[in-house]
């Protein structure tokens, strides 16, 4: 069950408001004048790129890999977003609805929340960082947290680039939450009120309930009452009928299981190694990456994992042996 809706007001500190740059000097261990300066040099100490989707390793590439734009701030200015990060952001307790970037909570304790649900509604917010804009922030930083007006400005300053949150920042995922959080109150309000199970990772929104379906355009109103837009292509309601995935954890009757599209993906994969069949990265590099992948199915239902992990020792020990064998040749 979640919590009472009350938290939504005001999040509890676990240290005091920051009230002046010699408190914020003494918990960062960095000078004001650094400080200053990052924040004053804001849009010059990011190099922006666009990342591509990592290849699967069964996949045949036919077409180009869709691109993210990733803001990607320099080092000495992601050192400080990391501090901002550990020291003031991450010592902050969440409310229970939040999973994603969380710590000590998982895709796995997140899809739990919705285990034997016979309605699920999900949603997801359009182009969410992008959308959080310095004025976002500086509520997070004034309102939510408490700073000093002084403060908060600079730490706004620090926290995003060309006037929104950024891809790529240590601190954006955490501010995104607290963000979500200060806004979200009317919809817990209303989930509470008919025991409707509310999750959030990150920008993708999960209900579940006889009744979920009934909060779905107080959901949208609220969202566009602080600047944001669902996306109508990634709205997705699943009746007691449906197969359930929440996170890309399948819903099982009585437990959680591993869904069939990345458990079909594996199996490709390995299938493809034991033909010999790699992708450009190499053998190595496609073994290495379905093991990832196979670790990870095993955190959510070991029999799930148990024999494509016997499969792929086997084909990836004979691949061991091969290559030993030329090296000694």
């Amino acid at each position: 069950m979640n919590p009472p809706p009350q938290y939504h007001k005001r999040l509890p500190l676990d240290q005091a408001p920051l009230r002046s740059l010699r408190e914020l000097e003494f918990l960062l261990g960095v000078e004001r004048g650094v400080l200053r300066g990052l924040a004053k040099n804001s849009r010059e100490n990011y190099a922006p790129f666009q990342q591509a989707k990592k290849p699967k390793p069964h996949t045949r590439i036919t077409k180009p890999a869709k691109l993210r734009d990733i803001d990607n701030p320099c080092n000495e200015l992601k050192q400080v977003q990391t501090k901002i990060l550990n020291r003031l952001l991450l010592p902050v307790t969440l409310p229970h609805f939040l999973f994603g970037g969380v710590r000590k909570r998982s895709v796995r304790e997140h899809a739990q929340e919705h285990l034997g649900a016979t309605t699920i509604v999900k949603m997801d917010i359009k182009s969410y960082y992008p959308n959080v804009t310095s004025k976002h922030i500086y509520h997070v930083w004034k309102d939510v947290l408490l700073c000093s007006p002084r403060i908060a400005g600079l730490l706004t300053q620090l926290t995003t680039c060309d006037w929104h949150l950024p891809q790529g920042a240590p601190t954006s995922t955490a501010l995104a939450n607290l963000l979500l959080a200060s806004i979200y109150g009317p919809v817990l309000d209303a989930c509470a009120q008919r025991n409707i199970v509310v999750t959030t990772w990150v920008d993708d929104l999960v209900f579940s309930g006889d009744d979920a379906r009934s909060v779905m355009e107080l959901v949208r109103q609220t969202l566009a009452d602080n600047g944001f837009k669902l996306s109508a292509k990634k709205r997705v309601i699943l009746n007691p009928r449906s197969a359930k995935v929440v996170t890309g954890v399948r819903l099982g009757k009585t437990q959680l299981r591993a869904c069939h599209l990345k458990l079909r993906e594996i199996r490709a994969g390995i299938h493809n190694l034991e033909l010999g069949l790699v992708t450009a990265r190499g053998r190595a590099e496609d073994v290495e990456s379905l093991r990832g992948q196979i670790v990870y199915i095993k955190s959510i239902c070991p029999a799930d994992a148990a024999p494509l992990d016997e499969k792929l020792k086997r084909i990836a020990g004979d691949g061991r042996t091969s290559r030993t064998k030329a090296k000694v040749a």
